[in-house]
C-alpha cells in the first residue's frame, strides 16, 4: 500500500520526468543555456555523467562565461574519475567568480584525489572565507589537514562541524 506522504514515484523516474520536460524545451529552444543547465544537473542525479558533460558543454558554447556550468560540468569529471579535467573547470568557474564557495570545495576535493593536500587546504580555506558557516569546507579541509598529518588543527576543523551541525535543530547552522 502506497503511503499518502510519499512520492508514488521514485527518484529516479522523477528525474527522467524532469530530463524529458527539458528535452521538450530544448526541442522548442536550443539556444536555452539555463535548460542545459537544469538537464546537466539531472543528468547529474541521476549519474549520468557523460549526457550532463555534453550538456553543461553545450551550455557553455552558448555562454562561455558561466561559472556554475563549469563548476558543475567539474563535478561530472570528478564523478567519472578525471581530476585534472575537473580541475580545469573550477578554476575557469574560479576565474569567472572568485566569490564561488562550492567552486573552491570542488577544487579542493579535486586537488585531493591528487594527493595535493596542502593546495587543497588552500582551496578549503578561501571557502571558509567566503561561508564560515560552510561546514562542507571545514570537513575537507580537516581531511587534508589529517593527510598531511597536522593532526590539532584537523581536529579543530572536526570540533567545527560538529558544532556547525550540532548549533540547530535538524542539522543546520545557527546563525
Amino acid at each position: 500500500m502506497h503511503h499518502p506522504d510519499l512520492s508514488p514515484i521514485s527518484e529516479y523516474e522523477y528525474c527522467e520526468q524532469v530530463i524529458q520536460h527539458l528535452t521538450a524545451q530544448l526541442n522548442a529552444d536550443p539556444q536555452d543555456v539555463r535548460t542545459y543547465v537544469l538537464r546537466g544537473n539531472a543528468y547529474l542525479d541521476q549519474r549520468r555523467f557523460h549526457l550532463a558533460i555534453d550538456d553543461y558543454t553545450r551550455a557553455l558554447e552558448l555562454t562561455p562565461d558561466d561559472p556554475i556550468a563549469y563548476n558543475n560540468r567539474g563535478i561530472a569529471y570528478r564523478s567519472l574519475g578525471d581530476p585534472a579535467r575537473a580541475l580545469a573547470d573550477y578554476r575557469q568557474a574560479l576565474a569567472l567568480d572568485g566569490t564561488y564557495r562550492d567552486a573552491y570545495n570542488n577544487l579542493g576535493l579535486a586537488l585531493s584525489d591528487l594527493g595535493d593536500f596542502a593546495a587543497a587546504v588552500q582551496a578549503y580555506t578561501q571557502a571558509i572565507t567566503i561561508d564560515p558557516y560552510d561546514w562542507h569546507a571545514y570537513n575537507n579541509r580537516g581531511l587534508a589537514l589529517w593527510a598531511l598529518r597536522r593532526r590539532d588543527e584537523a581536529r579543530r576543523d572536526y570540533a567545527k562541524v560538529k558544532e556547525l551541525l550540532g548549533g540547530a535543530p535538524g542539522g543546520a547552522p545557527s546563525h
